[in-house]
């Protein structure tokens, strides 16, 4: 299947095709096959729920800051049925995940603290 007809096809099951699919397509499209492979198979894993595969990858680009592919997802998510509450709420745990972080990167900090209080 050539890439063109690859990017309608995800089009029609995902609402639309972010833009950098679309630029890569133009200057690598025999990559565009791999990519619909790797989704197909990532969403026919059968343990997560597809709602949840997609909750998951809104809260992994919120928590990576990407913007862009934020907003696709959430745009899919959509498309798929997921609520804004439930759109909400995983960006808010990928918030808590990322805000709790903020502990493990400070431990050697805190253990240095901990030792010279013993002192």
């Amino acid at each position: 299947m050539d890439a063109d007809k690859i990017l309608r096809e995800m089009e029609k099951n995902s609402g639309e095709v972010c833009n950098p699919l679309i630029l890569i397509s133009k200057i690598m499209p025999e990559w565009i096959p791999r990519q619909a492979e790797e989704g197909k198979f990532v969403m026919s894993l059968p343990n997560v729920p597809p709602k949840y595969k997609q909750l998951i990858m809104i809260s992994v680009a919120s928590a990576l800051q990407n913007k862009q592919c934020t907003e696709y997802f959430i745009k899919v998510g959509a498309h798929m049925g997921l609520t804004s509450k439930e759109i909400g709420e995983a960006i808010l745990v990928a918030r808590f995940a990322m805000a709790s972080t903020i502990f493990s990167s400070a431990e050697d900090g805190f253990n240095s603290l901990v030792e010279t209080e013993k002192k």
